[in-house]
């Protein structure tokens, strides 16, 4: 449909998919993330726009080389859809975020949290709870912020596990969490 120019595909996430809203609709942007994130379209659809739009200079490169034909590389836009979807978002790509918090890909389920909190996903929930134990520590950090920023006071629970948690950066996560889901709920847990 349309590419950056190439000096444009070196900013940042934000200013790419702000740019594809503009120039493609925010709702048109918003349903190809969402089907990309389900695998419903092609990344090198040419009905679609380019991933340049998405993912950037990293995404010009993988399809230049054919990396998404590899099964390693795969994952990627669909990675890039979920952050895209931080900045283009409607309702309607709720429920595929919270489908995406069972991706066998722990950067998309990692993206899929990080989501789930900031667009406060409360139907993400449960997924949420079980990611705390997920075996990446970035998936497990971003599903307790998530529980921080959408759950109830039943979810202070798994957090309060995932404060032991040997990976620093999630025991931090946690702390935090807590901190925001007693502040959010105006209660001691």
């Amino acid at each position: 449909m349309g590419l950056p120019v190439p000096g444009e595909l070196d900013q940042r996430p934000r200013a790419l998919v702000e740019q594809a809203c503009e120039r493609l609709g925010r709702g048109a942007v918003v349903a190809w993330c969402v089907a990309l994130l389900e695998q419903r379209t092609a990344p090198d659809d040419p009905e679609q726009p380019s991933l340049t739009w998405i993912g950037g200079r990293h995404a010009a490169a993988l399809l230049r080389a054919g990396g998404l034909d590899r099964p390693e590389q795969a994952y990627w836009p669909r990675v890039w859809a979920a952050r895209a979807l931080r900045y283009a978002w409607l309702p309607e790509a709720g429920p595929a975020v919270v489908r995406a918090l069972a991706d066998p890909s722990w950067r998309v389920r990692e993206t899929a949290a990080k989501l789930a909190a900031i667009h406060e996903l409360a139907g993400a929930v449960e997924l949420l709870e079980a990611l705390t134990a997920d075996g990446a520590a970035r998936v497990r950090a971003a599903s307790v912020r998530g529980l921080g920023a959408v759950g109830e006071g039943e979810h202070a629970a798994p957090i309060r596990v995932a404060l032991d948690d040997p990976e620093p950066a999630v025991a931090l996560a946690a702390r935090r969490a807590l901190a925001e889901l007693c502040r959010r709920l105006d209660r001691e847990l």
